[in-house]
């Protein structure tokens, strides 16, 4: 089929890019070229600045394959850049040369943010085939996580806990913290079609989860190498003390939300 069947919601900061490298080794999957399609999104806001940034992503890729000698992935990425970015047939232009024997996917965290539309939208196209799978860190973690990378180029002069509670606070970080409407909006629209993972497994038992993910979405079993490896550490930065338990207390609703949804031993490796 020449639409993906697996579907990584996120959330940011959760796992999304190690889950991608992984199921990329799995036997029956093809990768699409692009590692977040934001397709969905796109189908959520038209944005603009959406178009010009995947132009520009698409682009960049285009010449980096040419630099590797990487010809086939070049002209994938060539015919991407030849239909009109961000519509139906440039999805489907993506996922059109996956074998009709592999099992494609889009791994996007942003997909977290999309709304009832949007995820109607997602059925009606992909069809009751598809199977999702969502990462759910803890909140607190996940947040301060996020800002990491803005509180390092700040330096350590502005590293005091209001200026890392105003970061945490800022909208974008807010709503990617928005478990409880996220899982309410999935549960609603998806159903069962969703497997929830809590993020502590890629330390805990990477292998594990992997076979969780395998048998949702009928895989066959693969060997993942690099399931230990982490990915895209966040930079090194000292964090205020009582900085997590100010946040967690911020985020509480989200915690609650956890506690009443899943089971103490999913919320323990959250």
């Amino acid at each position: 089929m020449s639409l993906p069947q697996i579907i990584g919601f996120g959330a940011q900061k959760a796992g999304t890019t190690w889950l991608f490298d992984n199921l990329a080794t799995n036997p029956g999957i093809w990768c699409p070229v692009l590692k977040e399609m934001h397709y969905f999104n796109h189908v959520q806001s038209g944005s603009r600045w959406m178009v010009a940034k995947h132009r520009q992503r698409i682009v960049h890729a285009h010449e980096k394959a040419l630099e590797k000698g990487d010809h086939q992935k070049a002209d994938d990425l060539a015919r991407l850049m030849a239909t009109e970015i961000m519509t139906e047939n440039w999805y489907r232009e993506a996922y059109r040369p996956c074998p009709a024997d592999l099992t494609s996917m889009d791994i996007t965290p942003a997909y977290a943010l999309l709304e009832d539309d949007a995820l109607d939208h997602m059925g009606k196209l992909l069809g009751d085939r598809f199977r999702a799978i969502f990462l759910i860190r803890d909140p607190a973690a996940r947040a301060i996580s996020s800002v990491k990378k803005e509180m390092s180029e700040a330096g350590p002069s502005q590293a005091t806990i209001d200026f890392w509670l105003e970061a945490v606070c800022k909208r974008e970080v807010v709503i990617r913290s928005n478990y409880r409407a996220t899982i309410n909006r999935l549960d609603d629209k998806l159903g069962d079609r969703v497997l929830y993972l809590p993020f502590g497994m890629i330390k805990t038992d990477p292998i594990g989860l992997m076979r969780q993910v395998e048998k949702h979405c009928n895989l066959p079993e693969g060997e993942y190498k690099q399931a230990k490896k982490p990915k895209h550490v966040s930079p090194l930065v000292e964090i205020p003390e009582g900085l997590n338990e100010a946040v967690s207390i911020l985020l509480r609703d989200q915690y609650k939300c956890l506690e009443s949804r899943f089971d103490r031993a999913m919320v323990r490796q959250v």
